[in-house]
């Protein structure tokens, strides 16, 4: 039988996308989550700005950038502030 992974606590989106926007460049953890895919919607979304109901803390599009680690329980999505998106 595989090893069990532990439960997380769901990710405070609004608190992380506030103390990344307070300290821009640097590097957050945002969440792991178990699923590959999962922690790659979620990276995507967040660089998208994408307005599903718990990420809309991170709009508008292109003013976040992400990465993505595997680690031992997952994959990790971390998530930095950049700027202010560019209108032209």
């Amino acid at each position: 039988m595989g090893r069990r992974l532990r439960r997380r606590p769901p990710a405070d989106h609004a608190q992380r996308a506030e103390w990344m926007r307070k300290h821009p460049f640097e590097w957050l953890e945002v969440s792991t989550y178990p699923a590959t895919y999962s922690a790659h919607v979620i990276a995507r979304a967040i660089r998208t700005g994408d307005r599903v109901e718990m990420l809309r803390h991170y709009g508008p599009a292109g003013v976040f950038e992400t990465r993505t680690t595997t680690t031992e329980d997952g994959t990790t999505v971390d998530a930095r502030f950049i700027g202010e998106a560019v209108n032209g």
